[in-house]
């Protein structure tokens, strides 16, 4: 019996993973690595690029902030369904149109079904007293990035932009396939409880929830600056355009491993420690090629972002999923939605520094954000059951509730 149960539950683990790599590591982040070949084979404009980006973040806000109802819960099988079919859709009718306002809508639907994704896989993975899981379920965000980054150029040497897309979906329907036949069983399960367990509790907010937002939210702003624009940035540099897809596949291997690591590290110094530490190495990872400009420090600096932005993801909603146990997609859909809604702010207000200063203003802003969420996360409590540093990884007791 206990083997059948274990047997089932790291089938749910890795239909996560296979979620998360095709929600967020092919459908979300595959366009960063495209960009510059749409730009060599059809010529967009960054305007082009920037509209494009800023859908996709809109569509995220809007499907984190959906996500984050109730009512989604008690349809979770419908909608895994529903996202992982349509995203393969999405990515395969990119190379079908050179209309703008066409490839705008769909990064708008691939960003807001992304988000839903997300939470939802998260939710059916992590649930049943499995938090403890998140440092292997997030690894799929690298896992995915690392693949758009090693198959990309494959694509390209094929058929150019529209071979990389039709291959991108290609992999994601392979993923999304195993997703469904592994997360469709656990979500039924997930579905009677989550009825059975909201109607006896409310979910309430204190000043230990919201901290843990806002420094969140200030991270979706901080991080998005690089992870969009970071292999165009560098292929823009005569001296380090040689990398540019090094880079990126050097920052999906990184988060693919950062996540256990990180929850590693969480279980001897706590996630309060954990986090504070992730956010300050990823603001050194983002200022040291600004500051030395040069292949080292390019890898250094694309390992450090890689090793932190998903680890940083990993503890926090491992934290949320603790603190909030009988409503986690309810927390996870508020978090993903302030993440979201600072995806949106950062490019805004890092454009507008580039236009009135210079190039090396956005990552100096995004540095200060970083270090404003660190502070942040120095007025979390610790030592209170169900929130804040060590007692969010050594009570086992309440690490093992059960919860959908």
């Amino acid at each position: 019996m206990t083997k059948s149960k274990n047997g089932r539950s790291i089938s749910t683990l890795i239909g996560g993973i296979c979620a998360l790599s095709l929600a967020m590591g092919i459908s979300r982040f595959g366009f960063t690595p495209i960009i510059p070949l749409m730009q060599r084979d059809i010529g967009i404009s960054n305007w082009e690029i920037a509209v494009m980006a800023s859908a996709n973040y809109l569509g995220y806000f809007i499907g984190a902030y959906i996500s984050r109802k109730q009512w989604l819960g008690r349809h979770i099988r419908a909608w895994l369904g529903a996202e992982l079919v349509t995203s393969v859709i999405l990515l395969a009718a990119m190379p079908f149109t050179v209309n703008d306002y066409l490839w705008t809508l769909l990064r708008l639907l691939s960003g807001f079904l992304s988000a839903i994704l997300f939470v939802v896989a998260s939710s059916v993975t992590l649930g049943q007293g499995r938090s403890d899981w998140a440092g292997y379920l997030y690894s799929g965000v690298g896992i995915g990035i690392a693949f758009t980054g090693i198959f990309v150029p494959m694509f390209d040497s094929i058929g150019g932009w529209t071979a990389t897309w039709q291959g991108l979906a290609l992999g994601g329907s392979v993923l999304g396939i195993v997703a469904w036949y592994t997360l469709a069983k656990a979500s039924r399960h997930d579905v009677v409880e989550l009825k059975q367990v909201q109607s006896r509790v409310m979910f309430v907010r204190n000043s230990e929830w919201y901290i843990i937002l806002a420094s969140y939210g200030l991270e979706g702003i901080g991080y998005i600056i690089t992870a969009t624009f970071v292999v165009q940035m560098i292929k823009s540099m005569p001296e380090l355009s040689h990398i540019a897809n090094q880079s990126w596949v050097l920052i999906g291997l990184s988060a693919a491993f950062s996540t256990y690591l990180w929850s590693q590290i969480a279980q001897k110094t706590g996630i309060k420690t954990s986090l504070m530490l992730a956010y300050g190495m990823q603001a050194v990872g983002i200022i040291l090629p600004v500051i030395i400009p040069n292949q080292i420090s390019a890898l250094a600096g694309g390992a450090l972002f890689g090793g932190t932005f998903m680890g940083i993801t990993s503890l926090t909603i491992t934290l949320a999923s603790r603190m909030k146990p009988e409503f986690q997609m309810q927390a996870i859909g508020e978090l993903t939605a302030v993440y979201a809604l600072g995806q949106i702010i950062g490019p805004i207000v890092a454009a507008y520094l580039q236009k009135s200063f210079n190039i090396v203003a956005p990552s100096l802003f995004a540095v200060v954000i970083l270090i404003i969420a660190l502070l942040a996360l120095m007025a979390l409590k610790t030592n209170r059951k169900g929130g804040g540093n060590d007692a969010i990884c050594k009570h086992k007791n309440y690490q093992r509730r059960s919860y959908p």
